[in-house]
């Protein structure tokens, strides 16, 4: 097992690709992430990896032999003499799909591909590369874990480099470092196509096994500009919920949002239909001691468009998500008390019902109106505390958030604020070092909080990691 680049009592950081990490399986209870987009950047340090391989043609002991060059333009095809065709999907796609510009390494043995992930020659490559990915994920995560996958789109045909800017630390013009990369040119897409990638990503999920449960909307109110004047400025990005199991671990009560009133009351106690003889006085309305009665006190349950702004942060790349993101990912999907420090079980809230409430779809129906009375029966709960969902009875410890493509270290920082454990990992030894100081910036600045000590949930394996120093 890989020394750990950073370890402190609630967050471990290797500078390692995942996909060789040695989590043991069904250990994480959660997973937040923003993967490198296709075709979107190309990020400092030393990002180039090894992807796929014909297993018939090539044994995994291959000494691969890559092939380099620069395709031309579209409209000719420029596939060197000894690139032969092994019958695997990445040479067809090479064949099929030339574009400008970028390098594109196959293996002439095997057919495996060397690269960044995010710069795939293909959309149909960039999803194998990922379902790859979330396999792993899939491996190390718990049953009723849950996996958020922040990703974005891009056009077909789009790309370009990104000059130094606030935020943009390392980027270049310079089309051989980082920043720059060359339209995408998709034969089997139009010009100016959307490239549809989440969509991609969330049905061959689907495909491999996993619930999506949810295709979560990140609205930014303060999106990047564009020159466009033919469609709409894209202001939003997807965050695919993903799930192993029908059934798993989500506390919607921690990530209630603060929502309108729930209808009008009548002095029967039903919220719906009022009249004037029994709709409620203003005094009425208005007095919280009635009103909590019904409503929900910790609000409505969360909504799927999420909107809050980008938040930069000078020193790192400009990827970085604002923690408002993952901060509602780790709520909801693990216990605030924590999990069983023997079997890794969650805890979970306990509640008791205390009555229920009718509540209508619209006070302005027309009379006869088969909708008229329709409506629907709301319980109310109280919250009690919190119960072990096994029978282990063994003490808590914080549950474990899993963030694969660390970057910036935000999902990191923001799991120690709510007092979890994270583990990341980060194939850049320059963002690696990026997180460290950002966790220790973010320490001095953050006195409001008293660290206590707390045993490893990472000890949870014996050997897995040595004691945090």
């Amino acid at each position: 097992m890989k020394k750990p680049y950073y370890q402190d009592l609630h967050n471990t950081l290797y500078s390692q690709d995942f996909r060789k990490n040695g989590l043991p399986d069904e250990f994480v209870q959660c997973v937040v992430t923003s993967p490198p987009y296709w075709g979107l950047r190309k990020y400092s340090g030393e990002q180039e990896l090894v992807w796929g391989r014909n297993e018939d043609n090539c044994p995994r002991c291959c000494e691969h032999q890559w092939v380099k060059h620069i395709q031309k333009p579209r409209g000719g095809r420029n596939l060197p003499d000894n690139m032969p065709n092994t019958g695997g999907n990445t040479t067809q796609q090479l064949m099929d799909n030339p574009r400008f510009g970028v390098d594109t390494n196959f293996c002439s043995l095997c057919g495996a591909w060397r690269g960044a992930y995010g710069l795939e020659p293909t959309p149909e490559m960039y999803v194998q590369h990922t379902i790859e990915i979330l396999r792993e994920i899939r491996r190390v995560l718990r049953k009723d874990g849950v996996v958020f996958w922040n990703i974005g789109d891009s056009y077909n045909g789009s790309g370009g480099e990104h000059k130094h800017g606030k935020g943009q630390s390392g980027l270049t013009n310079n089309r051989d470092k980082v920043g720059f990369v060359p339209g995408r040119n998709v034969s089997s897409l139009k010009p100016k196509d959307l490239c549809l990638i989440p969509f991609r990503v969330a049905i061959a999920a689907q495909e491999a096994g996993w619930y999506v449960r949810s295709d979560i909307i990140w609205s930014k109110n303060n999106p990047m500009p564009e020159s466009v004047t033919d469609r709409p400025t894209n202001s939003h990005e997807h965050i695919l919920m993903l799930t192993k199991s029908a059934k798993y671990y989500w506390d919607a009560d921690a990530v209630r949002e603060k929502g309108p009133q729930l209808g009008h009351y009548r002095k029967d106690g039903r919220a719906g239909h009022t009249d004037s003889k029994t709709k409620l006085t203003e005094e009425e309305l208005v007095n919280p001691g009635f009103r909590e009665k019904f409503d929900n006190p910790l609000g409505r349950n969360i909504r799927s468009v999420w909107e809050f702004p980008t938040q930069p942060y000078p020193e790192a790349h400009f990827a970085v998500f604002p923690e408002k993101l993952p901060e509602l990912c780790i709520k909801a999907a693990t216990p605030e008390v924590g999990c069983c420090s023997k079997c890794g079980s969650p805890w979970v809230r306990v509640t008791e019902k205390v009555g229920k409430f009718q509540r209508r779809w619209s006070n302005n129906n027309a009379e006869g109106s088969p909708y008229e009375k329709q409506g629907s029966d709301q319980n109310i709960y109280e919250y009690k505390g919190w119960q072990p969902t096994c029978k282990c009875n063994a003490d808590k410890v914080p549950s474990l958030v899993l963030d694969p493509f660390a970057g910036a270290g935000t999902t990191l920082w923001v799991a120690k604020k709510l007092n979890r454990k994270a583990v990341g990992y980060e194939i850049s030894e320059e963002y690696c070092q990026l997180i460290v100081e950002r966790i220790r910036q973010q320490v001095m600045i953050d006195t409001t909080k008293t660290e206590t000590s707390l045993t490893m949930t990472l000890a949870m394996c014996n050997g897995y990691v040595e004691d945090a120093t």
